[in-house]
């Protein structure tokens, strides 16, 4: 009897959330080159690193989030550089709440893009 009461708590909780949640969902697929989500409001990310010399941003939506456009392309987090998806995906990891500022090549040229606490972790690992 000691053990209804709680999983009834719970249950309920669950179902309470629920509709907070509906139609929530974020698709992800990631490999060391590449990292590619889709949310459910139209948000997309679509990274890739195939020639090792940073990563390049296929897609972004919407365009300019977190300052970035389709076409930049990724070289360095915070002066560490950055050749792979992976390595990205390891420095926001280690410094997931942390701000961040990220240099891009963009139409040929050198620029920097800070971040607020938290934007990296959330650009490579979204929420609903």
């Amino acid at each position: 009897m000691r053990h209804i009461a709680p999983s009834a708590v719970f249950a309920l909780a669950a179902a309470l959330a629920a509709p907070v949640h509906a139609g929530w969902y974020v698709s992800m697929h990631g490999t060391a080159e590449s990292l590619r989500w889709n949310g459910a409001n139209g948000q997309a990310l679509d990274l890739s690193s195939k020639d090792g010399k940073g990563v390049v941003v296929a897609t972004i939506a919407p365009d300019g989030r977190d300052g970035l456009h389709e076409g930049d392309c990724i070289t360095a987090v915070d002066g560490h550089s950055i050749a792979h998806v992976k390595d990205l995906v390891n420095y926001a990891n280690a410094h997931m709440q942390d701000p961040a500022k990220l240099s891009v090549r963009r139409r040929g040229h050198a620029m920097d893009i800070a971040l607020a606490a938290g934007e990296l972790g959330g650009l490579v690992h979204p929420r609903p």
